[in-house]
């Protein structure tokens, strides 16, 4: 049991830790070549959507962030909390094989823009710890294929493949597919098994769901600081979020 706290903990400080690089990082880009900032930001929509060369552009990163759940939003016994950092660490892991990636950083099958926020039932020691991740792509195209890499991941890595964590390796035991909910274009759900990265005689359990509405697609992660299989992503947060990017959407485009 040690080792389920740790996996979590050691996961809280190397988001704390690379939140710091990033933030080293991007300060040092400032001082870069003027000319390739020039060149990203150029023929860039005025409202800050990601240009799409055929199709309706996914919306930038303020607009995805206004679609988002916000700190202190409740639904049911569930509260939206301060994010570790403006990604969520799981966009750092990789996977072997590299077709497994989908299910560990699905934002590096042609992400282009995003928003984190952490839902958390506070003060209990065994909450459910649910990160959302907003994922906007250049055009609804692209994130379908997003979604179909996703799928192809979910079959041939049903038996499992290995996570690298930064600092740990994680085995994942197997994939399985459990129901998603009927909202948006389509929805993918996964039950995903790992072994504790201390306690190899230890599993652990953690539930991916993701629904693409568009252009869109709205990720949610959830484990817990337990062995037991707690069932899945809490509906709650999942139509709590999709509440709010639904109404925010419908009001954007009237």
């Amino acid at each position: 049991m040690d080792g389920v706290g740790n996996t979590k903990r050691l996961r809280r400080m190397v988001g704390v830790l690379m939140g710091a690089a990033a933030l080293m990082a991007g300060t040092a880009g400032c001082g870069g070549s003027g000319k390739a900032a020039g060149a990203d930001r150029a023929g860039a929509p005025a409202d800050g959507a990601v240009a799409s060369p055929g199709g309706t552009p996914g919306p930038g990163p303020e607009r995805l962030k206004a679609l988002l759940v916000a700190e202190g939003e409740k639904f049911g016994p569930y509260e939206v909390g301060e994010p570790l950092l403006d990604e969520p660490m799981s966009e750092d892991y990789e996977a072997r094989p590299a077709q497994c990636r989908p299910l560990t950083s699905l934002g590096k099958a042609g992400h282009t823009a995003q928003a984190f926020a952490k839902a958390s039932v506070p003060d209990e020691w065994q909450a459910i710890d649910t990160e959302i991740l907003l994922r906007s792509y250049r055009d609804a195209g692209a994130a379908a294929a997003a979604v179909k890499s996703l799928a192809d991941a979910g079959g041939r890595c049903a038996g499992g493949y290995t996570e690298d964590r930064a600092l740990v390796e994680a085995k994942v035991l197997k994939v399985e597919p459990v129901r998603a909910p009927a909202l948006g274009d389509e929805a993918r759900a996964y039950r995903i098994v790992t072994q504790d990265v201390k306690d190899p005689g230890i599993a652990l359990y953690k539930y991916l769901t993701v629904v693409r509405s568009g252009s869109v697609t709205l990720a949610f992660r959830s484990d817990v600081m337990d062995t037991k299989d707690f069932g899945g992503v809490p509906q709650e947060i999942v139509t709590g979020q999709w509440d709010k990017f639904a109404k925010g959407s419908a009001a954007s485009a009237s």
